[in-house]
């Protein structure tokens, strides 16, 4: 498999009800991520449960690989449409190798 260098990447989205949304439907490994929150509060985790408060304006940062398939978000408060902000390096196939991840194809 050709291992292409590191993609900076950026998703958007906003909470258009008060359920819990994730950015990536598919998997999509980022080395080096932030996510910014905008606008109003939200809650971030994984699919069963959303239990980590992000407060608007705040930047939390993973400096290390996550699939973004994996995190989702939940409004903070009813209504009020989070706008969450994700940038990052994409994952390549040498280094997730030394991280132990296997990549699809």
């Amino acid at each position: 498999m050709t291992d292409y260098p590191p993609t900076f990447i950026t998703l958007t989205e906003t909470a258009a009800a008060d359920t819990a949304f994730k950015l990536a439907v598919t998997d999509l490994w980022l080395e080096y991520a932030d996510v910014f929150v905008y606008t109003n509060s939200a809650y971030m985790g994984s699919k069963k449960e959303q239990n980590i408060a992000i407060y608007a304006n705040d930047i939390y940062e993973f400096p290390y690989p996550i699939n973004l398939a994996d995190l989702f978000f939940k409004n903070y408060t009813g209504g009020s449409n989070a706008v969450i902000v994700i940038c990052g390096t994409t994952l390549t196939r040498k280094k997730a190798a030394e991280y132990g991840i296997t990549l699809p194809p």
